[in-house]
């Protein structure tokens, strides 16, 4: 099955040549302000780049009517588009309904900076629940929560030309006393079936930690995937490394994408990392033997 079409696209830029097939879009994220992301990931030769709402500086308070003309300015000139990197500490997940409440409407806010910015996509997280005494209980309550509220969020968001990205997390076992939300295939799937009209913005690397399977996640999703996030880690926690740096399996990945015939947004989270260097090791792969990632 093809990946959900999104209208949100830029003008492509020129390494767009050189790109893979299911690359539909680059954008980087290099956590700065959003003037010096647009210019460096213009540099690299990315088609979009992140604006990170999680950086003192970037929430929907700091983009007055003035600041966000000289964007719009700027993305007339040079054609790129940006992705609104929601809040990540943002608790749309909490147990705790008033807070719960207070998330849903701090992430509307990040939906009218979106639409100002001419319809770019918002993406959202879970967020968590810190030291519960009824782990399993408080997490279902969250996972209730977060389902609720992005069925508000994606009703304000559709008239106001937003999409709203739901981006999983990773399922730590060992770094408590905290627990993510939406981390795991069932609740991912449990959410994504809740929420009509909600994208999957998969993180690979999210997926790969504490022994996950991002190749079967992506098989399993790859309907509602919008875009995916590359980056790479030795399965023990999110460390952004460059593609190939760590053990994430993308040869395996990039079979199963291209079996899927998936094209969509490819966001890089690597440090350290370059597009072309990203470009030319995605390039490079091949289906291992014995597994040319067959759709199920």
């Amino acid at each position: 099955m093809d990946s959900p079409v999104s209208d949100y696209a830029a003008f492509p830029p020129s390494s767009a040549a050189s790109w893979p097939d299911f690359m539909a879009a680059a954008a980087q994220q290099d956590y700065l302000d959003a003037e010096s992301g647009l210019a460096r990931a213009l540099q690299q030769g990315y088609s979009h780049w992140y604006v990170d709402g999680s950086l003192h500086g970037e929430r929907p308070e700091d983009f007055p009517p003035e600041r966000l003309e000289t964007l719009l300015e700027l993305m007339q000139q040079t054609g790129m588009r940006p992705i609104y990197h929601g809040n990540f500490k943002s608790p749309l997940g909490s147990d705790v309904p008033a807070l719960a409440t207070a998330a849903l409407h701090y992430a509307c806010r990040e939906v009218d900076i979106c639409s100002r910015l001419g319809g770019a996509p918002l993406i959202v997280h879970g967020g968590g629940v810190v030291e519960p005494r009824l782990v399993a209980d408080v997490r279902q309550a969250g996972l209730h929560q977060l389902i609720a509220n992005l069925r508000a969020l994606v009703a304000y968001a559709a008239p106001r030309g937003v999409q709203i990205w739901l981006e999983n997390l990773c399922n730590y076992t060992r770094f408590h006393p905290f627990y993510y939300i939406c981390t795991t295939p069932d609740e991912i799937a449990t959410v994504l079936e809740q929420v009509p009209g909600l994208h999957l913005f998969f993180d690979v690397s999210h997926a790969y930690v504490n022994g996950g399977d991002p190749v079967a996640m992506f098989r399993r999703f790859r309907p509602r995937i919008v875009g995916m996030s590359f980056s790479d880690n030795n399965q023990d926690r999110d460390a952004h490394l460059p593609l190939g740096a760590g053990n994430l399996p993308f040869g395996a990945l990039v079979a199963a994408i291209s079996a899927a015939r998936w094209r969509g947004v490819v966001g890089f989270e690597t440090r350290g990392g370059t597009l072309a260097e990203s470009v030319k090791l995605l390039n490079g792969l091949r289906p291992p033997v014995g597994d040319q990632g067959g759709v199920e």
